[in-house]
């Protein structure tokens, strides 16, 4: 954009005259020099439009007339007394003029802010994080104004050969910290490469699980205080990642997959959440500082124009600030909602583990009750044997074959009783998965339940019981008639045998 101007006008006494304006930007000034017929030759315009425009060194006439003007919004920068034929090139220098003002001002502000930072550049002794984060938000704001054309390309290429100067020193004592960082970082990727190795190993070997679980915990907490390089952290995270794989996979196959992953899900995926919110609120801040740092700063402005500046870049921040509370609004929703659902699925686990322990119970008590009804089965079982023995003794087919009768009928009956109290103990733990599958709606009612399932349990084997009382009573007295009949039988046979 040219500072220089060259037209044909006229002077308050409608004299020809050649009129040159200069921009003075660093003064807010135009200078504008008059140049009468006479000395204003074809020649001399010549000269003037193609090479002092240009910035080209010229020699003026003897006799010129040189006014000097403070450049205004308002204001003309030409006095009253001086007319041009093309008013819309003065209008138009007037404009751009007074954009090249402020963004000169600007220039000179960045180029301020940035010897304040070579300054500090130059106090260092070694690397300063501060004073390279100081350094690119500089070299970010002046990225900014370029882009946005607010800044001059000569402008802009001066401030970044500066820049990029401040940026080699600070690389140079970058250099050496980073290769004192490497080998530390490298250091502690070996030791804890090592505490994992041993605890895979453990978990191979079939250690408990627990504790390696908690080991794992203690080494993933420890490593979120340590610096790393980026790829030493990546690697580490990984390990820890296929660590606890390992170990999951190993509870899995040992206690089978449930509701317990899942709630691993949520939590893992909880956690992931609020480190994103945390995140996400420190963006937010900064946007909320810078957005009331650039408010601050409106007040300041020198000039419309630079106000005009301020104000785009404050809608631009502002604009960023809502899309961000946007997003951190849907976050804490989210967040909501998976804590409720961690909730309610640990609810539900919490009710499966009850149902489990009131299965195991109501099994015990069925196994304890069988074992104390057998023992009544004891005194009738020494009768049956007694019996038995008295009719083996007889010599006679009939007692015989009554007698294997009677006694396959004896070993028949046991085994519908034992197949009985098996099927009545099937029936209770279909009842309990019945209860565990419905957990979620049923569980209130739980202990009632499971109370009814014990005692309709225990009237069923107490009606077998019963039932088996009564067989083994009425078996007993087919025994001791069975045995009558044979001593009838054989006092018969004597007496015919005496005849």
């Amino acid at each position: 954009m040219r500072r220089k101007l060259v037209l044909w006008g006229t002077n308050e006494k409608e004299e020809k005259i050649l009129v040159a304006l200069e921009l003075l930007e660093k003064q807010n000034e135009v200078d504008i020099y008059t140049f009468n017929e006479a000395e204003a030759t074809e020649s001399f315009y010549k000269e003037l439009s193609e090479n002092w425009t240009n910035d080209k060194e010229i020699e003026f006439p003897a006799h010129y007339h040189k006014i000097v003007r403070k450049l205004s919004v308002t204001d003309s920068i030409l006095p009253d007394e001086i007319k041009v034929d093309k008013t819309d090139q003065i209008n138009r220098a007037q404009t751009e003029w007074h954009f090249v003002v402020l963004s000169s001002k600007l220039y000179e502000m960045y180029k301020s802010e940035l010897e304040e930072l070579k300054e500090k550049v130059e106090k260092l002794t070694s690397f300063d994080q501060d004073v390279w984060s100081d350094l690119k938000s500089f070299w970010g704001k002046v990225q900014t104004q370029v882009n946005e054309k607010n800044l001059f390309r000569e402008q802009g290429a001066a401030l970044r050969d500066k820049t990029n100067h401040l940026f080699d020193k600070l690389k140079e004592y970058k250099k050496s910290l980073d290769e004192e960082f490497e080998t530390q970082s490298k250091s502690f990727f070996d030791n804890f490469k090592q505490e994992l190795t041993e605890i895979e190993e453990k978990i191979e070997k079939g250690f408990g699980l627990s504790p390696l679980f908690e080991d794992l915990k203690k080494i993933q907490a420890k490593v979120k205080d340590v610096k790393f390089t980026r790829e030493d952290r990546t690697e580490i995270w990984n390990s820890i990642d296929v660590a606890f794989k390992k170990l999951k996979d190993k509870r899995g196959s040992q206690a089978g997959s449930g509701a317990g992953s899942h709630v691993s899900r949520l939590e893992s995926r909880y956690k992931g959440l609020i480190a994103a919110m945390q995140k996400m609120k420190r963006s937010i801040d900064l946007d909320k500082k810078d957005l009331d740092y650039q408010n601050k700063k409106v007040g300041e402005s020198d000039g419309q124009l630079e106000s005009l500046l301020r104000q785009a870049k404050i809608n631009m921040i502002d604009e960023r600030y809502k899309s961000k509370l946007e997003k951190y609004t849907d976050m804490e929703k989210t967040k909501v909602e998976i804590e409720q659902k961690l909730e309610k699925e640990k609810r539900r686990m919490a009710k499966i583990e009850k149902v489990e322990e009131a299965k195991d119970i109501v099994k015990q008590k069925i196994a304890s009750d069988i074992s104390e009804q057998a023992k009544q089965f004891e005194p009738i079982s020494d009768d049956l044997a007694k019996a038995a023995s008295e009719i083996s003794e007889s010599k006679k087919k009939k007692g015989s074959s009554m007698l294997a009768s009677l006694a396959e009928s004896a070993e028949n009956f046991m085994e519908d009783v034992v197949d009985s109290a098996k099927a009545i103990a099937e029936v209770v733990g279909d009842k309990l998965e019945d209860l565990a599958d419905k957990s979620g709606d049923m569980v209130e009612d739980l202990s009632d339940k499971m109370a009814d399932v014990a005692k309709a349990a225990k009237e069923e084997l107490t009606e077998v019981y019963e039932k088996v009382e009564d067989k083994v009573e009425d078996l007993a007295e087919n025994v001791k008639s069975s045995i009558s009949e044979t001593e009838e039988d054989t006092l018969t046979l004597k007496d015919n045998e005496e005849e």
